[in-house]
Protein backbone atom coordinates (compact mmCIF):
# COMPACT_ATOMS: atom_id res chain seq x y z
CA UNK A 1 0.00 0.00 0.00
CA UNK A 2 3.11 2.36 -0.10
CA UNK A 3 2.40 3.71 3.58
CA UNK A 4 4.25 6.89 3.85
CA UNK A 5 5.14 7.20 -0.01
CA UNK A 6 3.16 9.46 -2.47
CA UNK A 7 1.64 6.77 -4.77
CA UNK A 8 -1.59 7.01 -3.12
CA UNK A 9 -3.34 10.36 -2.04
CA UNK A 10 -5.84 10.48 0.61
CA UNK A 11 -9.33 12.46 -0.54
CA UNK A 12 -11.84 11.53 2.49
CA UNK A 13 -11.65 9.93 5.75
CA UNK A 14 -13.97 9.15 8.89
CA UNK A 15 -12.89 9.78 12.53
CA UNK A 16 -15.31 8.00 14.89
CA UNK A 17 -15.51 10.60 17.62
CA UNK A 18 -15.79 8.90 21.48
CA UNK A 19 -13.72 10.77 23.99
CA UNK A 20 -12.93 14.12 25.11
CA UNK A 21 -9.01 14.76 25.08
CA UNK A 22 -6.64 16.61 27.50
CA UNK A 23 -3.77 18.54 27.08
CA UNK A 24 -0.38 16.93 24.97
CA UNK A 25 1.16 16.58 22.34
CA UNK A 26 0.99 14.01 19.36
CA UNK A 27 -0.19 10.70 21.10
CA UNK A 28 0.54 11.97 24.35
CA UNK A 29 -2.21 13.53 26.31
CA UNK A 30 -4.80 12.12 28.83
CA UNK A 31 -8.22 10.93 27.73
CA UNK A 32 -10.87 13.08 29.78
CA UNK A 33 -14.04 11.20 29.54
CA UNK A 34 -16.14 10.48 26.75
CA UNK A 35 -18.16 12.44 25.13
CA UNK A 36 -21.61 13.39 25.86
CA UNK A 37 -22.55 12.80 22.19
CA UNK A 38 -20.00 10.69 20.31
CA UNK A 39 -20.40 11.32 16.10
CA UNK A 40 -18.70 10.42 13.10
CA UNK A 41 -16.43 13.07 11.26
CA UNK A 42 -15.92 12.67 7.62
CA UNK A 43 -12.68 14.84 6.84
CA UNK A 44 -13.18 15.70 3.17
CA UNK A 45 -11.22 19.10 2.73
CA UNK A 46 -13.52 21.38 0.55
CA UNK A 47 -9.83 21.94 -1.77
CA UNK A 48 -9.36 17.92 -2.23
CA UNK A 49 -13.22 17.78 -3.71
CA UNK A 50 -12.56 20.44 -5.60
CA UNK A 51 -9.43 19.01 -7.58
CA UNK A 52 -11.34 16.11 -8.18
CA UNK A 53 -14.10 17.96 -9.56
CA UNK A 54 -12.61 20.66 -11.44
CA UNK A 55 -10.06 17.41 -13.29
CA UNK A 56 -6.64 19.30 -11.68
CA UNK A 57 -3.85 17.29 -10.71
CA UNK A 58 -3.77 18.87 -7.08
CA UNK A 59 -5.20 21.93 -4.81
CA UNK A 60 -2.97 24.29 -5.94
CA UNK A 61 -4.40 24.62 -9.21
CA UNK A 62 -8.45 24.95 -8.36
CA UNK A 63 -9.81 27.93 -9.11
CA UNK A 64 -9.12 29.59 -5.03
CA UNK A 65 -5.20 28.70 -5.25
CA UNK A 66 -4.01 28.87 -8.70
CA UNK A 67 -4.81 32.57 -9.24
CA UNK A 68 -2.04 33.56 -6.58
CA UNK A 69 0.45 30.77 -8.27
CA UNK A 70 -0.30 33.40 -11.90
CA UNK A 71 0.60 36.45 -9.78
CA UNK A 72 3.43 35.13 -9.11
CA UNK A 73 4.37 34.01 -12.22
CA UNK A 74 3.66 37.46 -13.64
CA UNK A 75 6.14 38.92 -11.19
CA UNK A 76 8.70 36.44 -11.03
CA UNK A 77 9.02 35.90 -14.68
CA UNK A 78 8.98 32.11 -13.62
CA UNK A 79 6.41 29.34 -15.20
CA UNK A 80 5.19 27.19 -13.53
CA UNK A 81 4.85 23.88 -13.97
CA UNK A 82 8.11 22.77 -15.86
CA UNK A 83 8.94 20.80 -12.61
CA UNK A 84 6.11 18.22 -13.26
CA UNK A 85 9.14 15.44 -13.25
CA UNK A 86 10.28 15.49 -10.30
CA UNK A 87 13.09 16.81 -7.90
CA UNK A 88 15.09 15.59 -11.10
CA UNK A 89 13.77 18.96 -13.24
CA UNK A 90 16.21 20.84 -11.26
CA UNK A 91 15.79 24.23 -10.94
CA UNK A 92 12.25 24.55 -12.33
CA UNK A 93 11.25 21.61 -9.84
CA UNK A 94 12.45 24.64 -7.26
CA UNK A 95 10.72 27.11 -8.41
CA UNK A 96 7.46 25.48 -8.65
CA UNK A 97 7.67 23.98 -5.08
CA UNK A 98 7.71 27.75 -4.23
CA UNK A 99 5.49 29.24 -6.28
CA UNK A 100 3.10 26.54 -4.17
CA UNK A 101 4.18 27.81 -0.58
CA UNK A 102 3.53 31.29 -2.03
CA UNK A 103 0.21 30.09 -3.08
CA UNK A 104 -0.92 28.20 -0.22
CA UNK A 105 0.76 30.34 2.89
CA UNK A 106 -0.71 34.00 1.29
CA UNK A 107 -4.12 32.31 1.21
CA UNK A 108 -3.68 31.18 4.78
CA UNK A 109 -2.59 34.56 6.05
CA UNK A 110 -5.35 35.95 4.06
CA UNK A 111 -7.72 34.03 5.77
CA UNK A 112 -6.15 33.61 9.67
CA UNK A 113 -5.82 37.60 9.28
CA UNK A 114 -9.60 37.99 8.12
CA UNK A 115 -10.55 35.86 11.26
CA UNK A 116 -8.38 38.19 13.19
CA UNK A 117 -5.27 36.97 14.07
CA UNK A 118 -2.47 39.47 13.91
CA UNK A 119 1.42 38.54 13.60
CA UNK A 120 3.34 38.20 16.64
CA UNK A 121 5.69 36.22 19.04
CA UNK A 122 3.16 33.65 20.50
CA UNK A 123 0.25 31.37 19.91
CA UNK A 124 -1.45 31.91 16.30
CA UNK A 125 0.45 35.14 15.85
CA UNK A 126 3.90 33.51 15.02
CA UNK A 127 2.12 31.11 12.89
CA UNK A 128 0.59 33.78 11.01
CA UNK A 129 4.33 35.61 11.29
CA UNK A 130 5.74 32.32 9.76
CA UNK A 131 3.72 32.19 7.25
CA UNK A 132 4.09 35.82 5.75
CA UNK A 133 7.46 35.49 6.29
CA UNK A 134 7.93 32.28 4.43
CA UNK A 135 5.40 33.21 1.77
CA UNK A 136 8.17 36.80 1.29
CA UNK A 137 11.64 34.50 1.29
CA UNK A 138 9.93 32.30 -1.72
CA UNK A 139 9.40 35.64 -3.87
CA UNK A 140 13.09 36.47 -3.01
CA UNK A 141 14.33 32.66 -3.64
CA UNK A 142 12.16 33.34 -7.47
CA UNK A 143 13.69 36.56 -8.46
CA UNK A 144 11.31 39.52 -6.82
CA UNK A 145 13.13 41.51 -4.29
CA UNK A 146 10.05 44.38 -4.34
CA UNK A 147 7.33 43.79 -2.12
CA UNK A 148 5.03 41.03 -3.25
CA UNK A 149 1.87 41.19 -0.95
CA UNK A 150 0.12 43.47 -2.62
CA UNK A 151 -0.30 41.58 -5.49
CA UNK A 152 -0.12 38.46 -4.17
CA UNK A 153 -2.90 39.01 -1.68
CA UNK A 154 -4.68 40.72 -3.82
CA UNK A 155 -5.30 38.05 -5.86
CA UNK A 156 -5.86 35.51 -3.30
CA UNK A 157 -8.76 37.81 -1.72
CA UNK A 158 -10.54 38.42 -5.42
CA UNK A 159 -10.45 34.09 -5.66
CA UNK A 160 -11.38 34.01 -2.23
CA UNK A 161 -14.38 36.61 -2.24
CA UNK A 162 -17.13 35.05 -3.74
CA UNK A 163 -17.29 31.99 -0.67
CA UNK A 164 -16.05 34.92 1.50
CA UNK A 165 -17.47 38.12 1.10
CA UNK A 166 -16.45 39.08 4.48
CA UNK A 167 -12.80 38.99 3.11
CA UNK A 168 -13.84 42.07 0.71
CA UNK A 169 -15.80 44.24 3.11
CA UNK A 170 -13.06 43.84 5.71
CA UNK A 171 -10.19 44.31 3.45
CA UNK A 172 -9.15 47.26 4.05
CA UNK A 173 -7.41 46.00 7.80
CA UNK A 174 -6.48 42.89 6.62
CA UNK A 175 -4.28 44.42 3.61
CA UNK A 176 -2.75 46.68 6.10
CA UNK A 177 -1.85 44.14 8.68
CA UNK A 178 -0.49 41.95 5.97
CA UNK A 179 1.74 44.80 4.38
CA UNK A 180 2.78 46.00 7.34
CA UNK A 181 4.34 42.32 8.43
CA UNK A 182 5.85 42.16 5.24
CA UNK A 183 7.78 46.03 5.30
CA UNK A 184 8.80 44.59 9.02
CA UNK A 185 10.33 41.43 7.61
CA UNK A 186 12.11 42.88 4.61
CA UNK A 187 13.54 45.19 7.32
CA UNK A 188 15.11 42.26 9.44
CA UNK A 189 16.26 41.10 5.67
CA UNK A 190 18.23 43.78 5.69
CA UNK A 191 19.58 43.73 9.00
CA UNK A 192 20.21 39.77 9.16
CA UNK A 193 21.69 40.43 6.04
CA UNK A 194 24.46 42.82 7.04
CA UNK A 195 24.79 40.62 10.85
CA UNK A 196 25.17 37.92 8.08
CA UNK A 197 27.83 39.50 6.15
CA UNK A 198 30.03 40.08 9.03
CA UNK A 199 29.83 36.41 10.29
CA UNK A 200 30.61 35.62 6.78
CA UNK A 201 34.10 37.75 6.54
CA UNK A 202 35.20 36.11 10.20
CA UNK A 203 34.45 32.67 8.73
CA UNK A 204 36.74 33.46 6.28
CA UNK A 205 39.28 35.25 8.63
CA UNK A 206 39.32 32.04 10.39
CA UNK A 207 41.83 28.70 9.66
CA UNK A 208 40.39 25.61 7.98
CA UNK A 209 37.15 25.74 5.73
CA UNK A 210 35.15 28.66 6.70
CA UNK A 211 32.07 28.25 8.87
CA UNK A 212 29.62 29.87 10.53
CA UNK A 213 29.20 28.83 14.17
CA UNK A 214 25.97 27.32 14.69
CA UNK A 215 25.66 30.02 17.68
CA UNK A 216 25.45 32.72 15.07
CA UNK A 217 23.10 30.85 12.95
CA UNK A 218 20.74 30.74 15.93
CA UNK A 219 21.15 34.61 16.76
CA UNK A 220 20.33 35.48 13.14
CA UNK A 221 17.10 33.30 13.80
CA UNK A 222 16.52 33.72 17.18
CA UNK A 223 17.39 37.68 17.42
CA UNK A 224 16.45 38.82 13.97
CA UNK A 225 14.17 36.57 12.38
CA UNK A 226 16.56 35.37 9.85
CA UNK A 227 15.67 31.96 8.73
CA UNK A 228 17.90 29.74 8.81
CA UNK A 229 17.33 28.10 5.19
CA UNK A 230 17.71 31.61 4.07
CA UNK A 231 21.40 31.80 6.02
CA UNK A 232 22.87 28.75 4.15
CA UNK A 233 21.47 29.87 1.20
CA UNK A 234 23.48 33.27 1.08
CA UNK A 235 26.24 32.00 3.05
CA UNK A 236 26.74 29.23 0.27
CA UNK A 237 26.54 31.97 -2.63
CA UNK A 238 29.91 33.07 -0.68
CA UNK A 239 31.55 29.98 -0.40
CA UNK A 240 30.74 29.49 3.42
CA UNK A 241 29.14 26.64 5.14
CA UNK A 242 27.04 26.96 8.01
CA UNK A 243 27.33 24.57 11.34
CA UNK A 244 23.63 24.14 11.02
CA UNK A 245 23.54 20.82 13.40
CA UNK A 246 25.61 23.24 16.09
CA UNK A 247 22.86 25.72 15.62
CA UNK A 248 20.12 23.63 17.30
CA UNK A 249 21.33 22.69 21.25
CA UNK A 250 20.84 26.56 21.06
CA UNK A 251 17.18 26.23 20.14
CA UNK A 252 16.50 23.75 22.41
CA UNK A 253 18.27 25.53 25.34
CA UNK A 254 15.46 28.38 24.27
CA UNK A 255 12.44 25.98 24.23
CA UNK A 256 10.62 28.14 26.87
CA UNK A 257 10.40 30.96 24.64
CA UNK A 258 6.48 31.88 23.65
CA UNK A 259 7.03 31.28 20.21
CA UNK A 260 8.55 27.68 20.30
CA UNK A 261 5.65 26.90 22.49
CA UNK A 262 3.50 28.08 19.80
CA UNK A 263 4.79 25.99 17.02
CA UNK A 264 4.41 22.79 19.59
CA UNK A 265 1.56 23.09 22.24
CA UNK A 266 -1.90 21.42 20.64
CA UNK A 267 -4.66 23.57 21.63
CA UNK A 268 -6.95 21.21 20.32
CA UNK A 269 -8.13 20.32 23.82
CA UNK A 270 -9.55 23.88 24.95
CA UNK A 271 -11.58 24.30 21.68
CA UNK A 272 -15.41 25.68 23.02
CA UNK A 273 -17.96 22.43 22.91
CA UNK A 274 -21.12 24.00 21.03
CA UNK A 275 -24.32 24.66 23.13
CA UNK A 276 -26.32 21.02 24.23
CA UNK A 277 -29.71 22.44 21.91
CA UNK A 278 -27.10 23.00 18.85
CA UNK A 279 -29.60 21.50 16.69
CA UNK A 280 -28.29 19.91 13.21
CA UNK A 281 -30.19 18.29 10.41
CA UNK A 282 -26.85 16.32 9.10
CA UNK A 283 -26.16 18.47 5.67
CA UNK A 284 -23.61 19.76 7.56
CA UNK A 285 -21.85 22.85 5.24
CA UNK A 286 -23.35 24.61 2.55
CA UNK A 287 -21.13 23.41 0.19
CA UNK A 288 -22.89 25.20 -3.02
CA UNK A 289 -22.05 28.72 -1.25
CA UNK A 290 -18.75 27.84 -0.68
CA UNK A 291 -18.03 26.11 -4.06
CA UNK A 292 -20.26 26.48 -7.21
CA UNK A 293 -20.79 23.00 -8.48
CA UNK A 294 -20.46 21.42 -5.05
CA UNK A 295 -23.74 19.55 -3.23
CA UNK A 296 -24.51 19.40 0.49
CA UNK A 297 -22.18 17.04 2.38
CA UNK A 298 -23.70 14.43 4.54
CA UNK A 299 -21.16 15.40 7.11
CA UNK A 300 -21.41 15.14 10.80
CA UNK A 301 -24.52 16.94 11.69
CA UNK A 302 -23.66 17.47 15.13
CA UNK A 303 -20.34 18.69 15.36
CA UNK A 304 -19.39 18.88 19.47
CA UNK A 305 -17.78 15.61 18.87
CA UNK A 306 -15.13 17.73 17.00
CA UNK A 307 -13.15 17.95 20.05
CA UNK A 308 -11.85 14.92 20.23
CA UNK A 309 -11.11 14.20 16.74
CA UNK A 310 -7.79 14.47 15.21
CA UNK A 311 -8.70 13.62 11.65
CA UNK A 312 -8.72 15.69 8.66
Amino acid sequence: MDPGGDRYLELWNLVFDQFMRGAGTGKDYPLLGELDKKAIDTGAGLERLAFVMQDKPNMYEIDEVFPVIDAAMQMSGKRYGLGAAGPEAGAAYDDDVRMRVVADHVRSSLMLIGDGVRPGNDGRGYVLRRLIRRAVRSMRLLGVDEPAMPTLLTASKDAMKASYPELETNWKTISEVAYAEEDAFRRTLSAGTTILDVAVASAKDSTGAPVISGKSAFLLHDTYGFPIDLTLEMAAEQGVSVDEEGSHPHGRAEGTRPRRRALEEDWSYRRARLPRDRKGDGRGFDLPRLHPGLRACPCSGDPRGRTAGTGG
